[in-house]
């Protein structure tokens, strides 16, 4: 297995991604009406696949918003309000990014490989110059992606307590927040807390 991961506009690669995540969705999130097709926010959007040669086996969608555009992060236009939930975060000043749609086919499901994707994201994420990912998943997806932000050494938060609207289809799933510090915010972060050296 030689897989490669990339942010692509290729039809054919895209059109395999959004039939993996339109059956992962309806078989796997019980969501019988779930649309995989490209919507408006994938044409927004960045979106990162592996593929196995010429197969799609994974992708994610990274919409982002940065400070000095206009723009909305899909969590945004459902109404959270990012700078009341996160008010420990620059996030108006700060070029964040929200993740979402994330799919692995079936027979790619081992740790190693969800471990490899993961960073990948974390990484694309990065070299888009993005300071901060916010994503809304359940507990189990929460803990994964803090896990890998934690094998990469950079902080990860789980915001329970805070209310997400749901998007529109999904009201029987969780939605609970988080947020990842990327590097350009955990080196900000280690400029505030660490001493100077002269």
């Amino acid at each position: 297995m030689s897989v490669q991961y990339e942010i692509t506009n290729d039809p054919q690669l895209l059109g395999q991604y959004f039939r993996i995540r339109e059956h992962c969705f309806r078989e796997e999130l019980n969501l019988p009406n779930f649309d995989g097709s490209e919507d408006a926010w994938d044409r927004r959007s960045h979106l990162l696949i592996a593929r196995d040669e010429e197969r799609c086996v994974a992708g994610v969608r990274i919409t982002g918003r940065y400070p000095l555009l206009k723009g909305e992060l899909p969590i945004e236009e459902e109404g959270l309000e990012l700078k009341r939930a996160l008010p420990h975060i620059p996030v108006a000043q700060s070029a964040c990014c929200q993740w979402s749609r994330l799919v692995v086919d079936p027979e790619y499901r081992e740790w190693d490989f969800f471990a490899q994707f993961g960073q990948a994201i974390i990484r694309f994420s990065e070299l888009l110059g993005f300071g901060y990912s916010v994503a809304v998943t359940g507990m189990n997806q929460a803990r994964f992606y803090k896990r890998l932000y934690s094998s990469m050494g950079y902080r990860f938060e789980i915001l329970q307590g805070i209310a997400v609207p749901a998007e529109e289809g999904f009201d029987g799933l969780p939605h609970l927040l988080s947020v990842g510090y990327l590097a350009a915010a955990n080196e900000r972060m280690a400029r505030r807390v660490l001493p100077q050296v002269a």
